[in-house]
């Protein structure tokens, strides 16, 4: 793939990875309220399939994006692409892209900065304290557990999930997404790269939306 296709890729990939464990999380949160715990009650086995179909799903994907298999397309392989590839991010590059960029708008480029070799590889530093958690007990799920039911008993992978919490798994994961939007707005937008952390503005719309799904209250 080329720069364009590998960054849209990991922004999809981790952005549908964030919504997937925020509508797992807030499953979680709305039934902290009792009268939601009531409502839920009276359709409990389709909020049990709900929840089911979403942890086997986000763990799917993250097993997909720390999967380092030679036909695969994990976060990694993005890292060393990018890497290898910083000429991608560069002023001539973009303007070959976007020739009438200037024409429209002669100061668009005034402030950007474009991006050398070590400032991809300290963008990159924000999510590489992540990669070993990702590769460990999360591929290992998704591997033994979903994609090839290897264990199919709770006991049997019971300690796998213990060793896994929510918390960890959205700071890699808001670390993994930050990243592609940086290089997306780098690549696209000439903006200048800010190794920080991004806010996913829509974790709390994703709350509510379970809450109303569960009470029918809009």
């Amino acid at each position: 793939m080329n720069s364009s296709s590998w960054i849209n890729f990991i922004n999809k990939e981790t952005e549908s990875a964030l919504t997937l464990l925020y509508s797992y999380m807030g499953f979680y949160e709305a039934l902290k309220d009792p009268e939601i715990v009531k409502a839920a009650n009276k359709n409990s086995q389709f909020w049990r399939t709900y929840t089911a179909s979403i942890q086997q799903t986000l763990f799917l994907y993250l097993g997909r994006l720390s999967d380092d298999g030679k036909d695969c397309k994990s976060f990694s392989d993005f890292n060393n692409h990018c890497v290898v590839n910083v000429s991608s991010f560069s002023k001539e590059n973009f303007l070959s892209r976007k020739s009438e960029v200037l024409k429209l708008n002669p100061n668009y480029l005034d402030n950007s900065e474009f991006p050398t070799k070590e400032g991809v590889c300290k963008l990159f530093s924000m999510a590489t304290k992540y990669n070993a958690f990702f590769r460990a007990e999360c591929k290992t799920i998704r591997s033994k557990v979903y994609a090839h039911a290897i264990l199919t008993e709770e006991h049997e992978y019971f300690h796998l999930f213990e060793k896994v919490n929510l918390i960890e798994i959205e700071s890699g994961l808001l670390a993994y997404w930050s990243v592609s939007q940086h290089l997306w707005q780098s690549f696209h937008n000439a903006r200048t790269i800010q190794p920080e952390l991004l806010r996913f503005s829509e974790k709390e719309k994703i709350y509510k939306s379970i809450e109303v799904a569960i009470t029918g209250a809009i």
